[in-house]
């Protein structure tokens, strides 16, 4: 686009983020010197996002985790340059909104994990029996459909959940969701605790909004999609019930065999009456814990979560599964139009996917990225699909795009 990077000022690492990262620079020495155990020191790899590679040596991948798929110009520009000077040339967007850089050499690590935190990132349990990245629909905010921006609800689970002790040594992995409608682009069907908005009517006549929860979801070599919790939890409720799902999973999951380690078996062992009535009488007691997560987040309450709502002009692009099958134009640009752009929010604005072959972008890609979103003003986030979706723009935007 014509446009240099710009080069923000660095932030200072937070005291967690010095802790994390000076312990495991201090572990990797010691592993390498024969003092600390392979298994011990997998664990800890694991815990800080980091995946040893199976080439042989010590090259690792590192997993970087985006809550919601949302991603600034600065942290696209950082992943041009740690895909050059530490792996191969290219990053990879995940089916989670993380982004992967694979060949960092071991000892270079920390180096990785100090870039990311001046840019507020973390691979902070990215990988490992913990609770990972936790992902929202592309769309969040910008969806025509969507009953809430579920997007700072995604980031205030994060927020409350990285570090948490509760989620350091779970059975296995633990994995969150959002989508804003029923439509479910985020595939909360498919995850630990799945969250879905949606409103219900008040005797009053009123309409409320708030989620429904979707719990035990999962894929692998046994699918099993998520079952409904109730049929409404509050907004005030929603965190309470999610830790609460996190704590009777830490509390029952199967420790001896990591096969059926998943909340998935212990619905299938215990049932789902049983599985509903322990997380409801967990979440009653909440309140009396130091860590008790209830009421409206902050960053929710400074944000606001209201829903992009229906323009009363412009027809609402089709989302998700169902869309109608049409002979789309001929020409490319018409083409991309017709399949790649989503229209009808109240406040006008427009969004775009571009395509990722395989979620793979090259360092000059993710520049360029960031250069797009820079000079367009655009908000750009990820997808579980592995695009790249630029919002917030408008019609006029979109040959320049």
């Amino acid at each position: 686009m014509g446009i240099a990077p710009v080069v923000p000022a660095a932030r200072d690492l937070t005291e967690e983020q010095y802790r994390d990262i000076e312990r495991f620079e201090r572990a990797i020495g010691q592993y390498l010197a024969g003092e600390i155990p392979e298994d011990v020191f997998r664990v800890m790899r694991l815990n800080n996002g980091i995946y040893g590679q199976r080439q042989g040596g010590t090259n690792q991948m590192v997993r970087i985790k985006l809550p919601a798929g949302t991603i600034t110009p600065e942290q696209l520009d950082l992943m041009g340059r740690l895909s050059e000077e530490y792996s191969r040339g290219w990053g990879h967007i995940t089916t989670r909104q993380n982004v992967q850089i694979h060949y960092v050499e071991l000892t270079k690590v920390p180096d990785v994990m100090r870039e990311l935190a001046k840019v507020g990132l973390t691979s902070r349990e990215a990988c490992g029996d913990t609770v990972r990245n936790v992902m929202a629909c592309h769309l969040a905010g910008a969806c025509p459909h969507e009953h809430l921006d579920v997007t700072p609800w995604a980031e205030a689970a994060f927020e409350h959940f990285v570090r948490n002790p509760l989620g350091q040594r779970l059975p296995r992995k633990f994995k969150i969701n959002f989508s804003g409608c029923s439509t479910d682009c985020g595939q909360a069907m498919f995850n630990d605790a799945g969250v879905i908005a949606t409103t219900r009517t008040l005797d009053d006549g009123t309409v409320e909004a708030g989620f429904r929860v979707y719990i035990a979801g999962g894929l692998g070599a046994t699918p099993h999609p998520a079952l409904a919790l109730e049929d409404f939890t509050s907004r005030e409720d929603l965190l309470p019930t999610i830790e609460a799902i996190l704590r009777l999973f830490e509390q029952t999951g199967n420790r001896d065999n990591k096969l059926r380690a998943r909340l998935k078996w212990v619905v299938d062992q215990l049932g789902i009456d049983e599985v509903r009535r322990r997380v409801l009488k967990i979440r009653h007691t909440l309140p009396a814990s130091s860590s008790w997560p209830g009421g409206i987040p902050a960053i929710v309450a400074k944000a606001g979560d209201a829903p992009a709502g229906r323009s009363s002009t412009v027809e609402a692009t089709a989302v998700g599964q169902g869309v109608a099958v049409s002979l789309t134009p001929r020409d490319p640009y018409e083409r991309w139009v017709a399949t790649g752009v989503v229209r009808g929010t109240a406040n006008g604005t427009v969004s775009a996917v571009a395509y990722a072959a395989l979620g793979d972008i090259t360092a000059s890609q993710f520049r360029s990225l960031a250069s797009i979103q820079r000079e367009l003003g655009a908000d750009v986030r990820l997808s579980n699909r592995q695009y790249v979706v630029i919002r917030g723009l408008t019609d006029d935007q979109l040959p320049t795009l």
